[in-house]
């Protein structure tokens, strides 16, 4: 006898349903914690004196041409290169940050979870997988920031959000959310291949979206622009890079 035919969407219902229950609950500690220090310095800065903010501000966002200006313009590598992680704790506006801090929730749960970082500060294996999230996180923003830099590379405008890391933790979780029937624990799964149907479906709503806020999203930002390139820069580096940060952390278990 044949056997039933699947329906053929059911892992991307899988992936989304298994995102909407870890959303919000039980959340990592140091998810937890990225986003409060993120939130943390958005309040600083909007109580702080506007001269002193506007300074900090400047020091800390990208800017594509100071940038390629080099370490002489930026007084010293170390002022060029630590926007690269900086910006990320910086936000344009209230819902800029709202929007933000909603996804990194939503898919920086999984992630920890699935890197074994629940608790960080029980274990020394869990501190090492904290250490691990973290990492992805930063390098994706920084990977987002690159990408940015490299096609707007005669701007001025300075590039602030996290939505570069946060795009790394979504293409983290496509590489293994749509491998196994649960995105739950550290044990021991597959990961997606990178040419597998569902991969590819969501690199590709991925890329479409992003395209279109290329083209149209200053129409519907009061003409603010949408930093597309950091987005996709960041999402490749957690869909690529990704399965390396699960062996390291499967190392210390």
């Amino acid at each position: 006898m044949a056997a039933p035919l699947k329906d053929p969407s059911h892992k991307v219902r899988r992936f989304e349903d298994q995102i909407d229950r870890t959303r919000v609950f039980n959340t990592p500690g140091v998810v937890l914690m990225l986003a409060g220090a993120t939130i943390a310095v958005f309040l600083i800065l909007g109580f702080s004196p506007s001269r002193a903010a506007r300074l900090i501000e400047v020091a800390g966002a990208i800017s594509p041409q100071k940038f390629l200006a080099g370490p002489e313009a930026n007084n010293g590598v170390l002022s060029m290169l630590s926007p690269l992680v900086s910006h990320m704790f910086l936000h344009a506006g209230p819902m800029h940050l709202i929007f933000n801090m909603f996804w990194l929730l939503a898919v920086g749960t999984p992630v920890a979870r699935r890197l074994g970082a629940a608790n960080a500060l029980q274990s020394f294996p869990a501190f090492a997988a904290a250490s691990l999230f973290l990492s992805l996180y930063f390098l994706s923003g920084a990977a987002g920031a690159l990408l940015h830099i490299l096609l707007h590379s005669d701007e001025a405008i300075m590039l602030v959000g996290a939505s570069g890391g946060v795009m790394g933790l979504l293409g983290a979780v496509v590489r293994f959310g749509l491998a196994r029937p649960s995105l739950f624990g550290p044990e021991q799964g597959r990961i997606a291949p990178l040419f597998s149907a569902g991969v590819l479906t969501w690199t590709g709503v991925v890329i479409a979206m992003n395209a279109f806020a290329a083209f149209f999203g200053g129409s519907m930002t009061g003409g603010a622009k949408i930093a597309w390139a950091a987005h996709l820069g960041g999402y490749f580096f957690g869909l690529l890079a990704y399965p390396q940060f699960e062996r390291f952390a499967r190392a210390y278990r």
